[in-house]
């Protein structure tokens, strides 16, 4: 996450009211960009251009499905560090345990409340500034150690 520029989530999703919905309710409580696309191909092409912080990930769509298109996200190096929670209305302990082998965050049953979409998006934003504060403060810690001339 850098910290100049706004924490940039992208929902990938088929559903329209989903993706206005999610846009809405995340832009409003979290200040935070939304980008949508509605498709795993338009999902991939705007990754040529920019690299989301998140990605909520609809597990049900036409032509890829979700965790086919989670499955070649990771295995580009460039979307590594990318964190995913997939969205999805099947609550299956066997598709929970092969998204997690492929590293999501956390994971949201559909539909889902106001509260539930925030606090799932904020525990990933948050654990993002701890990483960057942590990764300042090293830094400043060395400056600290480093002899004056």
């Amino acid at each position: 996450m850098n910290t100049n520029e706004k924490f940039l989530t992208l929902i990938v999703d088929d559903d329209d009211l989903f993706r206005q919905f999610a846009k809405f309710i995340l832009e409003k409580h979290l200040d935070i960009e939304v980008v949508g696309c509605k498709s795993p191909t338009e999902a991939f092409d705007f990754l040529e251009k920019r690299i989301p912080d998140l990605i909520l990930l609809d597990m049900e769509m036409p032509v890829m499905d979700g965790y086919s298109f989670l499955r070649k996200l990771r295995l580009d190096k460039r979307f590594e560090n990318i964190h995913v929670i997939p969205c999805t209305a099947l609550a299956s302990k066997d598709l929970f345990a092969s998204l997690l082998k492929l590293g999501i965050d956390d994971y949201i049953l559909k539909p889902p409340t106001d509260k539930i979409l925030i606090s799932k998006v904020k525990r990933v934003i948050d654990f993002l500034q701890r990483k960057t504060s942590d990764k300042g403060q090293n830094l400043s810690d060395s400056d600290q150690n480093e002899p004056s001339q």
